[in-house]
């Protein structure tokens, strides 16, 4: 969702930053499978983070697939979201801030043995 044309207020103190993973492929780009959310008065930028297998919606059906599926073949999309503490779900409907990015897979570059990947780090800039 792109930010909104007149951004709210942010609250150092109350907000949370809300990270999530989503497949960068269709069908999967709107169904979250990963996800973590830190007190902004708590996060220092430029943030370094890792989603950890800890951070799989496992409640939902079909996430522990779906992330099995794009972990080491696709790009992942990481969305961020600065959102009011008590929102009602995560990530919010009308977040303060947002940003998206990929994380890129890299394959088949000189010195990596035969089926290895690296997963490139998302740069994202809140807006």
């Amino acid at each position: 969702k792109p930010a909104p044309a007149n951004p709210q207020q942010m609250d150092y103190y109350s907000d949370v930053l809300v990270l999530t993973a989503v497949s960068a492929s269709p069908p999967g780009s709107e169904e979250v499978l990963a996800g973590a959310k830190f007190p902004v008065s708590r996060v220092r930028f430029p943030l370094n983070f890792q989603m950890y297998r800890e951070n799989l919606l496992l409640k939902k059906p079909g996430v522990k697939e779906a992330w099995e599926k794009i972990e080491d073949t696709e790009d992942v999309i990481i969305r961020a979201s600065i959102c009011p503490s008590d929102a009602p779900t995560f990530p919010c409907e009308n977040p303060k801030r947002t940003s998206q990015g990929v994380a890129k897979l890299i394959t088949n570059i000189p010195g990596l043995k035969d089926g290895q990947v690296i997963r490139a780090p998302a740069s994202l800039q809140l807006q």
